[in-house]
Formats: structure tokens, sequence, C-alpha cells
């Protein structure tokens, strides 16, 4: 099974899974330490979503039943205790 993550080509083998960056480096994980970065990912993802929220720039919601706020995604900051973006 092969995968394109991002800039890595990512494959798997009968006991590795592979993960190739363009410059040429690899990482050979074995089936544990796959596992233990699945876990890992696992743990932090709401931080990850929540950093790549805080990256985005805010985008207009569409309103299609006429109750939503004022339509812009500053509202979902008070949602994750965050201070809205200028």
């Amino acid at each position: 099974m092969r995968a394109i993550i991002g800039k890595y080509r990512v494959s798997m083998d009968e006991t590795m899974l592979v993960c190739t960056h363009p410059s040429g480096i690899s990482f050979d994980l074995t089936p544990d330490e796959a596992l233990g970065l699945m876990k890992f990912i696992k743990v932090y993802q709401d931080a990850m979503m929540a950093a790549q929220f805080d990256v985005c720039p805010l985008v207009k919601r569409i309103d299609t039943d006429g109750k939503a706020g004022s339509g812009d995604l500053r509202e979902r900051h008070l949602l994750f205790g965050r201070k809205p973006h200028k």
C-alpha cells in the first residue's frame, strides 16, 4: 500500500512503515513504532487541529437558514477559548 501525505511518500512493506521525504531521507518504522506514532497523534489531535485553525485565514460562513451569527469564524474562537484574529 502506498500513499502521499503532504510531502512524504508513505508505503507499508511486510514489516515496516516507510515515510520518505523528497530529499531522500526515509524513516522506517516498525509496527510498534508506527502504533506509538498513531497514539501520539491521537493524543495531540485536538491541539494540532486548533493550531491549524489558528493559522488559517478567516473564511466567510455561508448562511443557509438565516439563523447564523456574524458570518465569519471569529465566533468559533470563543468556543476554543481564544481571542479572534484582527
